[in-house]
């Protein structure tokens, strides 16, 4: 069978990408586990264009996992 597994087993790559990532992010020992918490925030960032140009980008929105 060459299907991918995270399709067998009805998942999304996006859910089976975020799920391995978990798992190895917990199997982390310190000091490794404390730098992997802290790139586990998501920045949101906008880029306004005046006259096709583009302006300072802005970030939006940060979302911090729990």
């Amino acid at each position: 069978m060459s299907s991918a597994y995270w399709r067998v087993a009805g998942m999304s790559y996006v859910k089976y990408a975020n799920f391995c990532a978990d798992v190895v992010r917990a199997s982390l020992k310190e000091p490794f586990a404390s730098q992997a918490k802290t790139r586990e925030a998501v920045y949101f960032k906008t880029t306004e264009y005046l006259k096709g140009v583009a302006q300072q980008p802005v970030i939006t929105e940060v979302v911090v996992k729990k």
